[in-house]
């Protein structure tokens, strides 16, 4: 069994126990994550791969675009960067996209902790709590050279430290040795992606998709292409937000709706599909059915509204 797979199936073990909810996606269906998972309020778009050194750009692009725009969190799980292995409870970055281990991962899942290190240019680095670490010396009475010289660095960078910078693993230990007290913050890897520029790194399309997209932009949507994923677009405007499926042949409309519906409702987004022919009519089944002859037709956004949710199946 790959490295993948133990993988999955260890988080799939973790999250069962835990009750949380789990959607699987299929690898036809889906290249840029392989799970979502929903904890309560949080939708965490999961990409798995054993060696992060191995993800590229356009992966992460995708990812990044799609958590965005679903209002989830991006992670990846992974075991080595090219020939580092990942360690437990440090956090890492590629791409910009949060990076950690698969026991880091379940100890989240199953307990809710977060790391205490992070992985950074030169070493592992950790956050202090800077407000804490104020009071403390004033408490105590301490000077900012008393702290520097028990540790072994400049007043400069114990003064950094109250200000909020991150301090190395070694330099923060002896902190908390001398002022026995515990000073170090978790560190986050679950962070929202708030750049106005981010957009699906997706231009190649199909000549399908490009009518499907053109169609929508001139009923009046805003729409973001995704490739190879569970749905292929996203489509809102300042009402609404639907997650949007393409499929040009109907042998695998079935496996799209049964996905779509899954990944619905796990986002509480409304999802429909756009099927090339309508020659052969497709029963409507767990999420609204769109034809393209229909697309062409509707006059605005408002009808095209009004028709997939007339067909939503309550």
């Amino acid at each position: 069994m790959d490295q993948r797979i133990l993988i999955l199936n260890s988080i799939k073990k973790s999250v069962d126990r835990q009750g949380y909810r789990l959607l699987c996606t299929d690898p036809e269906l889906s290249y840029s994550f392989d799970l979502v998972l929903r904890m309560k309020e949080k939708i965490l778009l999961i990409k798995i791969i054993p060696n992060v050194g191995l993800l590229t750009e356009e992966v992460s692009n995708a990812l990044t675009a799609l958590a965005k725009y679903t209002n989830a969190y991006p992670l990846v799980i992974s075991l080595y960067n090219r020939n580092e292995k990942i360690e437990d409870g440090v956090v890492y970055t590629r791409h910009a996209l949060p990076v950690v281990s698969p026991s880091t991962f379940i100890s989240y899942i199953e307990n809710e902790e977060e790391p205490l290190v992070k992985a950074g240019p030169g070493g592992f680095y950790v956050n202090l709590d800077s407000e804490k670490l104020r009071k403390i010396r004033e408490e105590k009475m301490l000077s900012l050279g008393d702290i520097a010289n028990a540790v072994g660095t400049s007043r400069r960078a114990i003064l950094m430290y109250e200000a909020g910078m991150s301090a190395s693993v070694d330099t923060a230990l002896k902190m908390e040795e001398f002022l026995d007290e515990e000073i170090m913050s978790r560190v986050s890897f679950l962070w929202k992606l708030e750049e106005e520029n981010i957009a699906p790194a997706y231009k190649k399309m199909r000549e399908f998709e490009r009518l499907v997209n053109f169609e929508i932009q001139r009923k009046g949507f805003s729409i973001y292409p995704f490739k190879k994923s569970i749905m292929n677009f996203l489509m809102e405007d300042s009402e609404s937000v639907f997650l949007g499926g393409i499929e040009e042949e109907t042998m695998r409309i079935n496996r799209r709706m049964e996905y779509m519906r899954k990944l619905s409702e796990m986002m509480e987004r409304e999802s429909f599909i756009i099927v090339k022919s309508s020659k052969n009519k497709i029963v409507q089944r767990d999420i609204p059915i769109i034809y393209y002859s229909e697309l062409e037709e509707f006059q605005d956004k408002e009808e095209m509204k009004e028709v997939i949710r007339e067909r939503r199946i309550i």
